[in-house]
């Protein structure tokens, strides 16, 4: 199994799994809004270098987070991740009790263009999303 780290950040640790062709997206200690719009900027990048269709969200390793965060992402960033190619993410929950509420409250902003699952465990996710397929068209890389 090979799986690159393609970058690190205050916020995110972000890995290619090239086994899977999909993005490891590890999210880490508190998460601010500015911080985390640079790290999503990056992502977006990576989508489009890679042609991911899928991604694999780990939120276990976050500390702290926000409604205004949570309102960025559902409106802003998940769209533009569709945009950009992205078909699933499989969403392994903060055990956070804060950032639980927010992932609730980020679901229901916006129209959202690709599948978002929800996990409590990572190897949950990591079954779900081997188990979904991505569109037949291969994107360039």
């Amino acid at each position: 199994m090979s799986i690159e780290l393609l970058l690190t950040s205050d916020v995110l640790d972000l890995h290619y799994d090239d086994e899977n062709a999909w993005l490891y997206l590890d999210w880490k200690g508190p998460q601010h809004l500015e911080l985390v719009q640079a790290a999503c900027q990056d992502v977006l990048d990576f989508i489009r270098q890679t042609g991911a269709q899928k991604a694999l969200n780990d939120n276990t390793h976050i500390t702290e987070t926000s409604w205004e965060l949570a309102r960025w992402v559902g409106c802003d960033f998940i769209p533009q991740a569709a945009a950009a190619g992205l078909e699933y993410v499989a969403w392994v929950c903060s055990p956070l009790l804060s950032c639980r509420s927010n992932l609730s409250l980020m679901s229901s902003f916006g129209d959202q263009k690709l599948q978002v699952a929800t996990f409590d465990d990572i190897s949950d996710a990591y079954a779900w999303l081997n188990s979904v397929h991505a569109s037949a068209s291969a994107r360039a890389n």
